[in-house]
């Protein structure tokens, strides 16, 4: 979920935020599980709404993801697996029902979109947060919360991103805003989150929207019946477990 003037060694300040942001999954939250909906409004005003299951949990100190598409019913059944490997790098996978396959998600794939919405398969698992140089650019008020302004280059040759720009929310450590600007520096989306809330003493996000400043669209996501409690098998977490 860049390169402007010579950055130098990494602002530690910027690291340490950037950090907290990839260690959570899309959501905000680094373990439980959730409902969400999905709707992409196209610029010619038509809209198409997914719900799903987000499951997620950390084993060894590495976080897995699990998304389960419920609604509508041409989608049903196909899931994405995410699992960390290390620092700034995942592995995925993603379940076709229809054709009983599983189709690992690498390198220049995860630029593209996450089942047509304005997600890129890499904007899910925070590509680009944790490879490249970081600085603080200074402060601002987004949404009314007080946010430490981060610039971040993206490192990845396969990413399309060359920097990401984030508004931090200096309490609750979760974005409030992220710019994502393309190689030629072009601002291509922005990410702003319209509703966060705290559950069990950690800041989630509620209801983010990914705005799509080339195709005019916009995707929002609302999540909904978050249990940070509850507990999930690793088994849950393996490729073979997708479709099942």
């Amino acid at each position: 979920l860049l390169p402007a003037a010579a950055l130098g060694a990494d602002d530690p300040t910027a690291r340490k935020l950037l950090d907290e942001v990839a260690a959570k999954n899309a959501a905000g939250f680094q373990t439980g599980q959730s409902k969400t909906a999905i709707t992409l409004r196209l610029a010619n005003g038509k809209e198409k709404t997914w719900q799903t299951l987000s499951r997620a949990a950390r084993f060894g100190g590495k976080l897995r993801t699990r998304v389960t598409f419920l609604e509508p019913a041409e989608d049903r059944g196909v899931e994405l697996l995410i699992v960390e490997e290390q620092k700034g790098r995942s592995a995925q996978y993603l379940w076709l029902p229809k054709m009983r396959r599983l189709r690992p998600v690498g390198g220049s794939q995860k630029s593209q979109p996450f089942m047509g919405t304005d997600f890129s398969f890499g904007d899910l698992e925070g590509a680009g947060l944790q490879a490249g140089e970081a600085r603080k650019l200074g402060s601002e008020t987004v949404a009314g919360a007080s946010c430490a302004r981060i610039e971040a280059l993206v490192a990845d040759a396969d990413s399309p991103y060359g920097k990401l720009l984030l508004w931090i929310d200096d309490k609750l450590a979760v974005p409030r805003k992220i710019e994502f600007h393309d190689k030629a520096a072009k601002l291509v989306k922005t990410m702003l989150v319209d509703q966060v809330e705290v559950v069990d003493g950690r800041a989630s996000l509620r209801k983010f929207r990914m705005q799509n400043h080339e195709r005019g669209s916009t995707t929002t996501v609302e999540v909904s019946e978050m249990d940070t409690k509850v507990a999930l098998p690793e088994t849950l977490f393996q490729q073979d477990a997708l479709g099942h």
